[in-house]
């Protein structure tokens, strides 16, 4: 089967991928023929029904297609196609097949790189939750809760449910006890967060690298900002951390700017000029140069100073340049979140 190299028909099938300006745009950077498409289908879920539809759909239009599909999608539409007989070949991680003379490439997109808003599909019918837990039980949780609900992840550790119905509510609720899930009934995270820090008496600071004021810009886009965050910082230079925050040379001679050492110097130094409750700091590499085989592209650490702890934990982000300042200022604002050991019950 050759190379599809420019399909005139792309489908979408899952959770918000073609709704949210950074996921798209992330898509089209990736994938610039999307651009030109000239046939667009777009699923929300994963229906009984689905392989038929896009059969229809492909009969119909007679072009070379390609299916971006959500990871956990993934298997089940291949499970369909080998029990609908297709011969299906995998070339560098992707499913090819033919419809009749018409050519198909699925791609398969991992949820955790698409970040969607979590301000999609705005209707009063539904019900919005954000839902925390670890990997495993919100897995769980999306089997259970089936086609009652929409799930899209917003941060490492969050998905933002839609939940359709009457039933999707119960079992959420259900599932809330026995996955010990930490569920919010908000619509957005980041206006829960403000409005926690303000009734609490509580402010935030931020110095950030890597992400050039991301995370403040997240932040102070939302009405109340002020309320809560003294003032932030975008050292990007080791001149300016010096100069500002107080970094060490040493420091940065020894670790470099992207090390657990740098950014806890970072927070001392947020946190003292801005006489805060609460400092993040954050350094890494976006790429797509500077990176190393000790520190590749990718590399982010991210630090949450408060009145009780100090911690730094390091990552390993996967994207472009965009993607990953993104993936950082995300998990920083989740690390915020969960360093507030009454953010729940404050809810």
């Amino acid at each position: 089967m050759s190379k599809l190299e420019k399909p005139e028909h792309i489908i979408f099938i899952g959770a918000n991928l073609y709704t949210d300006y950074i996921q798209y745009s992330y898509l089209e950077r990736v994938f610039p023929y999307i651009k030109d498409a000239t046939h667009i289908h777009r699923y929300q879920t994963f229906s009984e029904n689905i392989l038929s539809t896009l059969i229809k759909d492909i009969k119909s239009i007679q072009k070379n297609s390609t299916i971006f599909v959500i990871d956990y999608y993934y298997k089940q539409l291949l499970s369909l196609l080998e029990s609908y007989g297709y011969d299906i070949k995998e070339k560098k991680g992707n499913l090819l097949f033919r419809i009749d003379s018409v050519q198909i490439v699925v791609k398969e997109i991992s949820l955790f790189k698409q970040l969607p808003d979590s301000t999609t599909m705005l209707n009063n019918s539904l019900a919005y939750f954000k839902v925390f837990g670890t990997d495993s039980n919100l897995e769980k949780m999306r089997e259970e809760i089936g086609t009652h609900a929409s799930l899209t992840r917003i941060l490492p550790n969050c998905y933002n449910v839609i939940v359709k119905d009457a039933d999707g509510e119960k079992c959420l609720t259900n599932l809330a006890n026995t996955l010990e899930l930490k569920i919010l009934a908000v619509r957005s995270l980041k206006r829960a967060l403000i409005d926690y820090l303000s009734q609490k008496g509580k402010t935030l600071t931020i110095a950030e690298s890597c992400t050039g004021g991301l995370l403040a810009a997240k932040i102070t886009s939302v009405s109340g900002a002020s309320s809560v965050l003294n003032g932030s910082m975008v050292t990007y230079s080791n001149e300016i951390k010096q100069k500002w925050l107080g970094v060490q040379e040493e420091t940065l001679k020894q670790y470099g700017a992207v090390s657990s050492e740098c950014v806890s110097e970072m927070l001392d130094g947020i946190k003292r000029t801005a006489d805060a409750s609460i400092a993040v700091a954050i350094s890494g590499i976006a790429g797509p140069t500077g990176g190393s085989e000790d520190k590749p592209v990718g590399t982010v650490y991210i630090g949450i100073l408060n009145e009780k702890q100090k911690s730094v934990k390091k990552f390993l982000f996967e994207g472009d340049r965009t993607f990953i300042q993104e993936l950082a200022a995300r998990t920083a604002l989740e690390m915020i979140i969960d360093s507030e050991k009454d953010f729940f019950e404050f809810f």
